[in-house]
């Protein structure tokens, strides 16, 4: 039987087709949760309608999700959880009022993995075949010092080979993170899954590295010009197992 659409989740839907193109950029509150939110929806759209529904009701928002799940989003029981807890506290009909940023907390920057990049390339780094490229052995964290900086802050478009495997995904900006959080993402997986000896070669991302990147505003699809200039420098063919 045919899962049954709520007026306000079919509402949503519509809002969520109608804005792509205008919903580049879009920032939500921040808050706990909120990384998630970018990380899950940012995936197959933009963050407008979500933005422009503002103000619903904890069952309005609990019946958006779900009809998010039929439609075949991919989310644990607890990531729901913290979700709904994000979208009825921040953008509920009393959210809480905006305060004083306050001192930035220890960044972990495998917190932010799980929160933000393992939807798409696995807790094991592993991607997903086709679509996501694995981080795991990816020999594009250690071509250049700032290179994927850019990809966590503009995204990436377009078809790339990475060991032999082509990946025909779109990965969207995270831009709406702090310059902290991605220098500790980007110095995580670079660390991780066997990465120690290579990382151990190049120097740490730091937030200053990373704001001076954010200073050079890209398209996903300028990062992956970059990306194909970057592997022309260093003599490797676009279809090198190489990649």
């Amino acid at each position: 039987m045919p899962a049954k659409i709520g007026p306000f989740a079919a509402i949503l839907l519509l809002l969520a087709g109608a804005t792509i193109a205008l919903g580049a950029g879009i920032k939500i509150p921040e808050g706990p949760g909120s990384n998630l939110v970018y990380a899950k929806c940012q995936t197959c759209h933009d963050l407008q309608y979500v933005a422009d529904a503002k103000g619903l009701l904890p069952a309005q928002w609990q019946a958006v999700l779900a009809s998010m799940q039929d439609y075949g989003l991919e989310i644990s029981d607890p990531e729901k959880s913290n979700i709904l807890k994000y979208l009825t506290t921040y953008l509920g009909p009393h959210p809480p009022s905006a305060k004083p940023e306050a001192q930035a907390a220890k960044v972990s920057g495998k917190t932010i993995f799980q929160e933000s990049c393992a939807t798409c390339h696995g807790t094991d780094g592993y991607g997903q075949p086709s679509y996501f490229p694995p981080l795991a052995g990816n020999p594009d964290l250690f071509k250049d010092r700032a290179f994927p900086v850019l990809v966590v802050l503009n995204g990436i478009s377009g078809t790339i080979t990475v060991e032999g495997q082509s990946y025909n995904g779109s990965m969207p900006a995270f831009g709406h993170l702090s310059n902290a959080e991605i220098a500790a993402v980007v110095n995580f997986v670079r660390s991780a899954w066997e990465h120690q000896s290579r990382s151990s070669q190049m120097k740490p991302v730091t937030p200053e590295l990373v704001a001076e990147q954010r200073k050079h505003s890209l398209s996903p699809s300028e990062v992956h010009v970059r990306r194909e200039k970057m592997d022309s420098t260093l003599g490797i063919s676009p279809s090198s197992s190489e990649q």
